[in-house]
């Protein structure tokens, strides 16, 4: 439900021209060792 607004709210402000560079580098696989210890 939550992710059904999150999605829905995404696809209005999209429509609307709102784009954004979040500046966020991805990685699908990140080892656990280079994480930080908590």
């Amino acid at each position: 439900d939550n992710g059904a607004m999150i999605a829905y709210a995404g696809m209005v402000r999209f429509k609307a021209g709102v784009t954004a560079d979040l500046g966020v580098t991805v990685r699908p696989r990140w080892p656990l060792a280079e994480l930080p210890a908590a």
